[in-house]
């Protein structure tokens, strides 16, 4: 193999430098990303409690709706992956994750351009949404997928589950897979006897129909928990496009150091050279 040129090597040198300032940038505006997510991160405890005192004080679990009870194994698959650069392993284990998933009747569902992209080539079809932003156009997209879920239901899917990573810590990601139909706190804390309507028809009146009650608060649960997920999902993005970075930046620091001593080592024997040269022109001149 041809030795290298010092001005070659220094070429490289001075390109491999540049690289690497830019890789310790690009990473630090992902470290920041994250933590700035993080502080304005949604907390809707009261929230959360206020919709499970809700659910708490009319047991649904006797009804037929398609939102409480199962009906068949058809599925809805959905897959929240991410369009952001340096990614490309985080959604294929979302991807792999949905696929383990599938059943003969499923259909996928996948937020984001790149995860549509990368589910085709495994030969799936693939209904699309956008990917999360980080502003507030999350709670718009969150209706969108609100909607499609209704739909698909609808149709007859009788079981919705969402992939999603989940941001265990800055440096730990972790891909989850989640109930989003039949809703599950329709179960939660819930006693093992289940009342019949005429027993909690002493207790509680409702004006509505026990339809329309079910698909209202179904909506509500959906609109918080899939803020939460889209928050847990953008923090995974974050952090596990720092630690990316700072793979590539490790890796480029030890070709920056192997660089510098070839070129070091190049230019010691290009001057040694020159001295051998120089003294064997004075000899024979002599």
């Amino acid at each position: 193999m041809a030795t290298k040129s010092p001005a070659k090597l220094k070429t490289e040198m001075l390109f491999n430098s540049d690289l690497t300032r830019l890789v310790d940038a690009m990473k630090g505006v992902a470290a920041a990303q994250y933590f700035t997510m993080e502080h304005r991160k949604s907390h809707l405890e009261k929230t959360t409690k206020a919709l499970e005192e809700l659910f708490e004080v009319y047991d649904f679990r006797r009804s037929p709706h398609p939102f409480v009870r199962r009906f068949n194994e058809k599925r809805l698959i959905v897959l929240i992956t991410t369009d952001s650069g340096f990614l490309g392993g985080l959604n294929m284990k979302v991807i792999n994750a949905g696929l383990r998933l599938e059943t003969p009747d499923a259909r996928f569902l996948v937020l984001g351009e790149r995860g549509v992209n990368s589910i085709k080539e495994f030969g799936k079809q693939a209904d699309a949404l956008p990917g999360i932003n980080p502003d507030d156009s999350r709670f718009a997209l969150a209706d969108q997928l609100i909607g499609k879920i209704i739909e698909a239901v609808k149709e007859g899917f009788g079981q919705v589950i969402l992939v999603a990573p989940r941001a265990l810590s800055f440096t730990v990601q972790r891909v989850e897979s989640l109930n989003l139909i039949p809703c599950p706190i329709f179960f939660k804390n819930k006693p093992e006897g289940v009342p019949t309507r005429k027993e909690q028809a002493r207790a509680v009146i409702l004006e509505s129909t026990e339809g329309s009650v079910i698909e209202e608060l179904t909506v509500l649960w959906l609109r918080k928990r899939l803020n939460d997920i889209f928050e847990d999902a953008k923090l995974a993005e974050f952090g596990a496009r720092t630690m990316h970075l700072e793979e590539s930046f490790q890796t480029l620091t030890k070709i920056d150091k192997q660089l510098k001593l070839q070129f070091f080592k190049a230019r010691r024997e290009k001057i040694d050279q020159s001295l051998r040269e120089s003294f064997t022109a004075q000899l024979m001149c002599e």
